[in-house]
């Protein structure tokens, strides 16, 4: 998933278990790693940038859409402020 030309999120299966992985901070990427052993440093990604959330772990389901949230707010700060009218953001 992008927003402008950034990607912010993506689906995949890890070792055959749903996950997805998302674009965050250095230290959101820490804390989540911390709190839920179900978030680890995104494989083949930058692991202090990307972090895997697997589905079937113990992030609760209602946390996924605050961290989408959070990841696509994180793109779109990095983005040009053209690009920002463009997209009406």
């Amino acid at each position: 998933m992008k927003v402008g030309e950034v990607m912010f999120a993506m689906t995949h299966t890890v070792d055959g278990r749903p996950a997805v992985s998302l674009k965050d901070s250095a230290e959101m990427a820490e804390a989540l790693r911390s709190a839920f052993n179900a978030a680890v440093p995104g494989e083949r990604l930058n692991k202090a940038h990307w972090s895997t959330l697997f589905l079937d772990g113990d992030i609760p389901d209602s946390q996924f859409y605050q961290l989408v949230d959070a990841s696509w707010q994180w793109a779109v700060s990095g983005l040009p402020e053209a690009t920002r009218q463009t997209l009406n953001i």
